[in-house]
């Protein structure tokens, strides 16, 4: 029987186009498999406006399945879980789909615990597995997950939290969780382009350039970077300058530009927009320093290997998965961001990367490495 595989995902920002985009460049080149991408209406609009600046293909053997908007739910988290896992189902019956992938599982415990049987093999990417338990609520993760991977609902789990990949396999009692790449590809730009993009944002020569990229928002460590710019004198803080290159809520972008208002000495350039090749590869370019200070966040950052693939230093959160990445391939500092002492000795400090590990960091989270995982993962299910 040829392999029918459905790719599920309601999610339409953050890493989600990107992996979407990964697996369907990876498929396309696989006519024996046929891929249903059922997602958002917008995404295969984002696909075709990005397919020419970025060389990206789209085979005869994928079809897209636009799931409306009034079926995609908001708010209620458990509500979501099981609607959305039960139109997953319909839809891969709709569509023979054999196997099929939740491009977020994450959202999923309740759906697969109390929704619909699935008469096909599921397997799901985990931005936020299970880990170690320190508190009431990760006991009560571990006893969802548990029973979701006891439902037999999940043959496959693909975490990009590496180290949680023991405590999957524990909960379910066997070895069904995988270690997954979190892949970044970087497009060539030419020295040109760098020129006229810090001409066109006046970006500074003569100023150490720190960029916060990605989607601006509570979690991105914003305030702390500013609470630490206050501990600095007017001298060091006329040495540095930041730049701000992502989408923002309005209401947080006021609440921004209210704290940036404290500090009219701080040099700020704000590309306020989701952000596309060549931008983004030219933001990591001018950049000096890479900020990777999440507030509250314990899985990966893909800013974390976008900084390495472009051999800048980073300054970024202890907590979790991107500390323990920038200690072991010694990647930059990392700090408390909520202590504002230490970020202003970081923003005044010496910084140094290992060109070697920085290398073989990005190496490990290659696209091959990314898609290969998947569908190696998903092939011996069949």
């Amino acid at each position: 029987m040829k392999q029918r595989l459905l790719l599920f995902d309601t999610i339409l920002d953050g890493h989600h186009p990107e992996y979407l985009i990964h697996l369907i460049g990876y498929y396309s080149s696989r006519p024996e498999v046929d891929v249903i991408v059922a997602t958002g209406a917008s995404f295969q609009e984002e696909f075709t406006k990005r397919q020419k600046a970025e060389q990206l293909v789209w085979g005869d053997n994928i079809q897209f399945y636009s799931i409306p908007e009034h079926l995609i739910v908001k708010g209620n988290i458990l509500l979501r879980s099981l609607r959305e896992w039960n139109l997953m189902l319909a839809i891969a019956k709709e569509t023979q789909a054999n196997q099929a992938v939740l491009m977020y599982m994450d959202y999923f415990p309740v759906g697969a615990i109390m929704g619909n049987k699935a008469a096909i093999p599921v397997a799901g990417i985990s931005f936020r597995p299970p880990r170690e338990i320190q508190g009431p609520f990760d006991f009560v993760k571990h006893k969802m997950w548990q029973s979701m991977l006891a439902s037999g609902q999940i043959s496959r789990v693909f975490s990009l939290v590496h180290s949680a990949v023991a405590v999957l396999n524990a909960l379910a009692g066997e070895r069904r969780a995988l270690p997954l790449a979190d892949p970044v590809i970087q497009l060539p730009v030419r020295a040109s382009q760098i020129a006229d993009f810090r001409l066109k944002h006046a970006i500074p020569n003569d100023k150490k350039v720190y960029l916060n990229f990605g989607q601006l928002d509570q979690r991105k460590g914003i305030e702390g970077f500013l609470l630490a710019c206050k501990q600095l004198s007017p001298a060091e803080l006329n040495q540095i300058c930041l730049l701000l290159a992502g989408p923002i809520e309005p209401a947080y972008q006021a609440h921004i530009e209210s704290l940036l208002g404290e500090l009219p000495d701080l040099e700020v350039i704000k590309l306020f927009d989701h952000l596309h090749y060549p931008t983004i590869e030219l933001c990591f370019e001018v950049a000096d320093v890479v900020l990777v200070t999440y507030q509250g966040h314990m899985g990966m950052s893909s800013v974390l290997i976008r900084a390495a693939l472009a051999g800048k230093p980073v300054i970024g959160t202890s907590m979790g998965t991107i500390g323990a990445t920038i200690d072991a391939y010694q990647l930059g500092f990392s700090i408390d961001p909520s202590n504002a002492l230490e970020f202003a000795q970081a923003l005044t400090g010496k910084l140094k990367t290992n060109a070697a590990l920085q290398s073989e960091f990005v190496r490990q989270n290659s696209v091959e490495a990314f898609v290969l995982t998947i569908a190696q993962g998903i092939e011996s299910l069949s």
